[in-house]
């Protein structure tokens, strides 16, 4: 506690005046004293705060793990959960392994555990690790959850740490950890990414990388350094433990100057101002970004802004972090199929065209929800409909994402394996939207605040964006959104979301989901105005801004006292245009108007008490016809039963412009004298009666012959304007008649000039439609030759490649205008790099045979890509397989090399198949019996040299081999040859191998005996 408090609890003590007091100062004491406390305090104890720090890694990331937990100090004061992909049956070592690596206390991350500092905790195989309110919780999950371990931990940590969460992903396959960080991200967390060319396996920090919300992208050992300076920068600062009154660390202000200067550098360079956004939502952010490089001096972070401007990128992406996902609040997309919607598309009807906009859609998940799930219910109701959903954002490099229609894996978590399975295909670990949903969505940049809105819609889904903007900015976009609406359009917000006041232009579908419906009103609606950049400064920056919010304020005070001084010192008017119809009334009116019976009506003549509708129809006659004032004194108005005097005063305004012609008159009461003492006090009172009515009807009297004097010039002026606007029209007649012959002219023309651009939009179309069938055909025809293709531009950078490629070239979709110099091939031996640049220099066709690193073999051929107009475009490489060609070459070298080796026996040789017919003999063979190739090849053996050899005993030695697999070993054969005469031989013979290729199945040796 500090001496202040010590103090004042001191001045409580006994000696107070309140028994009560004292009393519970002294069981203070004794709880104290129990406790061995010695100091005393009215405060909650405070909750110390920690970073926690999610690590997720896949295969090869022991190898990362083990090197960043050993560059990381014991006392970083942060907690860190390990969590990879491990098999559910898998016995894990992953603790002991890692226990080796630091000296912080490493554990498995069990059930209900509670985080500390400086402790690690390491996932084990099966269920999915999740934490809520810093305890690790194991959920057992099906098996489509369990898959993506690493995102539902960074999701859960997001949730429940906010801006104390961290990330860090290494080394992995496939995509997984990609929306974790988005969610991290988007609550202000901190997220770090190994670097590629560092990475065993490169998938997940690659799929990270290219979010473009990664903090930082390092090595795993140079990690620790930058994780401790974040953790105990400023913007963490709050997270230390408050108890030491020592300390001089206070939270950074950001004060109105440097806010200023940063706001005007941001619109600078994007053209967008953030000063209407929420103030606190704004510091926060730019505070983490301060934090990111180290910087505490809110000035020194102006001048690192605008001497980078890369930084600029980064903090105007991070002010447009916003949380979105598929079907994000399912049961708000149940109730909405369920009711609302369904009533909207069965008013539009069949054949109808269905507007939506979704403003601040990110990267176009919740336009695709939409999508998905505006398609179920039209076929539900069997409606035929066209959608066109608008899906915009500041944020040009989330609408590139968007249209893609390529997501990560993680969105398995937040779409049904039905809905994966009907309007995504699985490509390569993503997920990609289906065209004919991609067809349904429109996306674009845009600027809700300055930009025009889309008009003509049938729904609006703004969840989670206004809750960023200011309170006026808010007032003025639920007109905005009116407008756009049709009658009967529905306007979906976020949870934290509603109309505010305008309860006349939205009534209220679902109180719990926010849904609501336009009412049949029209106002008026304005142009959002420019917001300065200092607007809120004294929400940003506390009291030290006082200046610039005093000159915010001046314009308002002024306007309180103008408003003031018109309540005290003018008198009640009004101003009406030409007719009477009121425009502005100011003062209490009461005595001189009242409201006509029957249909409201607005117009003076109509209101004005009795006495007063002559008097204004002449001075508002009078005043629209002179620049001066027009006066009637003492004009007697009933009010109340009695009559009053008042001095009428109307003027017609000449300036400003756009209020020129209305008439502004005047009601000053006029101060009656006391009346005349008469000598006989008992007057009749009828008496004054009848001097009353007399004046009054002299009054009326005078007005009537003022109206019918004003009335005959008026008359006669008419008159002369007519008989002039009769020769005017006359003359606007003919030209009229001389126009129509032109438009009608011009409609043959324009009707003609219709047909022409109907006739080339069928052409257009069916063009379009031959390009798509033939690049289809292309992508298949590729695709089908199993010959590997990548197309190069002029600069040797993918352009394209068939789904063959990967398997010689390291290629991912994302790899589509890299450098081929930036990716590893498989290829021995090879430069491919300088074989490209050659024929590209050359533009002589290149072709080799290549070898990959696991022995199959390839024909490259590198060949320049032409264009029709003959002009060289870049480069076209083809890998044909001819492992199957190499293996029958080594088979016909390896044939060549035994049929040498066959002739050279200076000993018969024969080779027979099963049916014992000759399929080859060596030379010798030929030359012992006198015999051609022709007489032996394919002739049976018994049937050589007239039946020499069809002897049963040499039969049965045969049959034996094929059938029993044995061998004949010296059988001495002797016979008499016709031309030879009688010869002995001796045979040995044997079984060939079947796993040799050559054909034959037995090897004869003939060996000549002695005479």
């Amino acid at each position: 506690m500090s001496a202040k408090k010590n103090s004042a609890v001191r001045s409580r003590a006994p000696g107070g005046s309140n028994v009560w007091e004292r009393l519970n100062f002294c069981q203070q004491i004794c709880v104290a004293t129990f406790l061995g406390t010695t100091t005393l305090t009215k405060d909650k104890p405070t909750t110390r705060r920690f970073p926690i720090v999610g690590i997720g890694a896949s295969a090869g990331g022991l190898e990362a793990l083990d090197e960043l937990l050993d560059h990381l100090p014991p006392d970083t004061g942060m907690a860190f959960v390990v969590v990879t992909h491990q098999h559910p049956s898998h016995t894990s070592l992953l603790p002991e392994l890692l226990a080796r690596e630091t000296k912080m206390p490493v554990v498995p991350a069990t059930d209900g555990i509670e985080l500390q500092p400086n402790h690690v905790y390491v996932g084990t195989p099966g269920g999915r690790l999740t934490i809520r309110n810093s305890m690790l919780r194991r959920v057992e999950d099906n098996t489509q959850s369990v898959r993506l371990p690493i995102d539902s931990f960074f999701r859960s940590l997001a949730a429940d740490q906010k801006e104390h969460a961290i990330c860090i992903v290494l080394s992995g396959t496939g995509t997984d950890g990609t929306l974790g960080l988005k969610a991290i991200k988007a609550e202000s967390g901190m997220a770090m990414v190994q670097l590629v060319d560092s990475a065993k396996y490169a998938g997940m920090p690659s799929s990270a990388e290219s979010t473009g919300l990664a903090d930082y992208v390092l090595a795993p050992a140079d990690m620790p350094p930058q994780l401790v300076a974040y953790a105990q920068g400023p913007y963490l600062r709050d997270a230390r433990l408050s108890g030491d009154a020592s300390s001089t660390d206070q939270p950074v202000q950001i004060e109105a100057k440097p806010m200023e200067k940063i706001f005007q550098l941001l619109c600078k360079h994007t053209g967008h101002d953030f000063s209407g956004y929420k103030a606190n939502t704004i510091r926060r952010r730019i505070e983490r970004r301060m934090n990111v490089h180290q910087i505490e001096n809110p000035e020194d972070y102006v001048q690192f802004l605008d001497q980078n401007t890369h930084e600029i990128e980064s903090l105007f992406k991070e002010l447009l972090i916003s949380v979105t996902s598929f079907f994000r609040d399912p049961e708000l997309w149940d109730a909405l199929a369920s009711g609302p919607l369904p009533q909207l598309l069965k008013t539009a009807g069949s054949d109808t065209t269905i507007r939506a906009w979704v403003p601040g859609c990110a990267t176009g998940e919740e336009v695709y929800t939409l999508a998905m799930v505006m398609r179920e219910c039209s076929e539900k109701l069997k409606l035929r409909l066209n959608y066109q959903i608008f899906g915009t954002d500041l944020d040009s490099a989330a609408i590139e994402t968007a249209r893609m229609g390529r997501f990560a894996a993680g969105i398995t978590e937040d779409v049904s394996p039905e809905r994966l399975d009907r309007f995504f295909t699985d490509d390569n670990g993503h997920y990609t939207v289906r065209k004919e949903v991609r067809e349904m969505a429109i996306f674009a940049p845009q600027n809700l605040i300055k930009d025009p809105p889309f008009t003509k819609l049938d729904i609006i889904t703004c969840r989670n964006l206004l809750i960023y903007l200011d309170a006026d900015l808010q007032k003025q976009l639920m007109p905005i959104f009116h407008y756009a609406l049709k009658p009967g359009g529905l306007l979906v917000l976020g949870s934290s979301e509603t109309t505010g006041n305008y309860l006349e232009l939205f009534e209220t579908v679902d109180k719990k989901w926010k849904v609501y419906r336009r009412k049949e009103t029209a106002p008026a609606i304005h142009r959002i105005p420019a917001m300065p950049a200092a607007k809120n400064s004294e929400d940003l920056l506390g009291p030290t801004a006082s200046n610039a919010v005093s000159q915010v304020r001046e314009p308002q005070v002024a306007a309180l006292l103008e408003r003031v001084a018109l309540d005290r010192f003018c008198p009640t008017f009004v101003v009406v245009n030409k007719q009477g119809d009121l425009v502005h009334v100011h003062g209490r009116t009461g005595d001189y108007f009242e409201l006509a019976q029957g249909h409201a009506r607005t117009n003076v003549l109509d209101m004005a008490r009795e006495g007063l509708p002559h008097e204004l129809a002449t001075i508002m006659r009078l005043a629209s016809t002179t620049e001066d004032e027009v006066i009637r004194s003492n004009v007697r108005v009933k009010t109340n039963g009695d009559f009053t005097l008042v001095r009428l005063v109307a003027k017609r305004i000449t300036c400003p412009e756009s209020i020129g012609g209305l008439i502004f008159i005047t009601f000053q009461p006029v101060e009656t004298a006391h009346p005349p003492a008469f000598a006989d006090e008992t007057i009749d009172g009828s008496v004054l009666g009848q001097i009353g009515d007399s004046e009054a009807l002299t009054r009326e009297l005078q007005f009537l012959r003022e109206t019918h004097q004003a009335t005959l010039q008026e008359l006669e002026t008419s008159n002369e304007e007519l008989k002039s606007a009769n020769e005017e029209l006359q003359s606007t007649n003919e030209e009229m008649q001389s126009t129509n012959e032109e438009l009608e002219t011009s409609k043959e023309e324009m009707q003609s000039l219709n047909e022409e651009l109907t006739t080339v939009n069928v052409e257009l179309q069916s063009k379009v439609n031959d390009l798509s069938q033939a690049n289809d055909d292309m992508q298949n025809l590729l695709n089908s030759t199993d010959i590997a293709t990548v197309f190069l531009n002029d600069d040797l950078q993918i352009s394209r490649y068939t789904v063959q490629a990967p398997q010689i070239i390291s290629l991912r979709p994302t790899d589509v205008g890299r450098p081929l110099s930036d990716l590893n091939s498989n290829l021995k031996d090879v430069d491919l790099i300088g074989d490209c640049k050659a024929v590209l220099d050359t533009l002589v066709p290149k072709k080799l045979r290549v070898e990959t690193v696991d022995g199959t073999w390839y024909l490259m051929r590198i060949m320049p890509y032409r264009t029709t107009d003959n002009v060289i475009d870049g480069l076209v490489l083809t890998f044909v397989n001819i492992q199957e060609l190499k293996a029958a070459e080594t088979a016909g070298e390896m044939r060549t090399y035994f049929e040498s080796i066959f002739n050279t026996v200076r000993e018969p040789l024969v080779v027979l198949d099963e049916e014992y017919a000759v399929i080859s003999a060596n030379q010798f063979f030929y030359d012992t019996f006198k015999l051609q190739s022709n007489e032996v090849v394919g002739q049976s053996l018994y049937e050589i040299k007239g039946g020499a050899w069809n002897l049963p005993k040499l039969k049965q030695s045969f049959d034996e081999i094929i059938s029993k697999d044995t061998t004949i070993k010296d059988l001495e054969i002797e016979q008499d040859f016709a031309d030879l005469g009688e010869r002995k031989f001796v045979l040995n013979a044997r079984r060939l191998s079947s796993l040799v290729t050559f054909p034959g199945r037995l090897l004869l040796v003939m060996q000549e005996g002695p005479k």
